[in-house]
C-alpha cells in the first residue's frame, strides 16, 4: 500500500532511507558484510599460497628415488601419494608411448625381393618401381601380474596396481592377482572403474588373506591348482613381493609348474638383494625356477626394469 500522507495528494511517496532509519543496526550489518568480504578473501589467499607451497614441494622432490619397502600406504601423507601418482603416470604414459611407436614401426617387414620383383612383371614389365616388403605379425604381450600386498611391500603394490592400470589396454590382456595367504583375481574391477576406485576396491574386496602373513608356498599352490589352466602359455607372468614366506611350508615344485606353464616368469622383489635368503626370506627357492629376477624398491628401478621388458 501506498503512504496514506501522499494519497490525497497524488504524488509518488519517495521510500525512506533505512540507513538514516536504523544508523544502528545499518552499522552493524555493513561490519558483518565487511568482515565476511575480508574472511573470504583471506582464506582465497591462503589456499592459494598453499597451492603454491605445495606445487614448489613436489616440484622440488625426486618421488621417484623414494625406496617403498617396509612403507605402509597408510604412512604416506598427502604430498608423497601425490608425487607417487605424478610418477607412476608418467612412467604409464613413458612406457604406452614408447609401445606404441615400437608397434607402429613394426608394423611392416624388411622388402620382399622376391615379391618386388614379382610385382615389377606384372605391373611395370619388370622395373621395379614399388617395393613389396613382408608382412610381419606382431603379437601384444600378455600379463599376468602377482601382486604381494602384505604390510611390508603395501605401498608399492599399490602403485605398482595403477601403473598396471594405466597401460593395461596397450596389451591383448592383463590379469591382476592380489595375496597375502590367499590369492584372488581383482581384473573385472580394473575393467569398469576409474583408477583410484579400482585400486581401493580390489584392496577392499578382494579375499587374498585369511591373516597377516605371507604364504608364498600356499599361494603358488592355490594358483597352480586353481588359475593356472586359464593361463596362456603365451603370457608372461610378473611376481612382485619379498618371498618372505614366514617359515611357512614352501610348495616349490607348484612355483616349478608355474613357470614351466608360460613363456616367461619376472620376479621383482622390493627387498634389498643383500637380505634375500636370510632369516624367512626363500628367494632362493624361487629365484632358479625365474627368467629374470631383479631388486625393486623405487620407480626409478621399476622404469629401467620396464625398459627391459617392454
Amino acid at each position: 500500500m501506498g503512504c496514506k500522507k501522499c494519497e490525497g495528494q497524488g504524488g509518488e511517496h519517495e521510500e525512506p532511507n533505512r540507513a538514516s532509519m536504523f544508523p544502528e543496526y545499518y552499522k552493524r550489518f555493513k561490519y558483518v558484510e565487511d568482515t565476511i568480504i575480508k574472511l573470504v578473501a583471506e582464506l582465497l589467499d591462503d589456499n592459494l599460497q598453499a597451492q603454491d607451497k605445495t606445487q614448489e614441494v613436489l616440484d622440488s622432490t625426486d618421488p621417484a628415488e623414494m625406496n617403498m619397502y617396509h612403507l605402509n600406504v597408510d604412512e604416506l601423507d598427502f604430498l608423497e601419494v601425490e608425487q607417487m601418482r605424478r610418477a607412476v603416470s608418467q612412467l604409464a604414459r613413458k612406457l604406452s608411448s614408447r609401445y606404441s611407436l615400437r608397434y607402429k614401426r613394426a608394423k611392416h617387414g624388411g622388402v620382399d625381393l622376391r615379391g618386388t620383383i614379382r610385382r615389377a612383371f606384372v605391373s611395370t614389365g619388370g622395373v621395379p618401381v614399388e617395393l613389396k616388403r613382408r608382412k610381419r605379425i606382431i603379437s601384444r604381450p600378455e600379463i599376468v601380474l602377482l601382486c604381494d600386498v602384505s604390510e611390508s611391500v603395501a605401498a608399492f603394490s599399490h602403485f605398482m596396481l595403477q601403473l598396471v592400470y594405466a597401460i593395461q589396454f596397450r596389451f591383448s590382456y592383463v590379469r591382476s592377482f592380489l595375496f597375502v595367504d590367499l590369492i584372488d583375481e581383482i581384473t573385472p574391477y580394473f575393467r569398469t572403474r576409474n583408477v583410484d576406485q579400482a585400486v581401493k576396491d580390489a584392496l577392499d574386496r578382494g579375499k587374498y588373506s585369511s591373516g597377516v602373513f605371507s604364504d608364498y608356498g600356499r599361494v603358488f599352490e592355490l594358483f597352480a591348482r586353481t588359475y593356472l589352466p586359464t593361463i596362456s602359455p603365451r603370457s608372461t607372468i610378473i611376481v612382485l613381493g619379498d618371498a618372505r614366506n614366514n617359515h611357512f611350508p614352501e610348495y616349490g615344485k607348484s612355483f616349478e609348474k608355474i613357470c614351466g606353464h608360460v613363456r616367461r616368469v619376472v620376479w621383482l622383489n622390493p627387498q634389498p638383494r643383500g637380505e634375500w635368503n636370510t632369516r624367512d626370506n626363500i628367494m632362493g627357492l624361487y629365484s632358479r625356477h625365474c627368467h629374470e629376477v631383479y631388486e625393486c624398491s623405487t620407480i626409478r628401478q621399476l622404469e629401467r626394469i620396464m625398459d627391459d621388458l617392454i
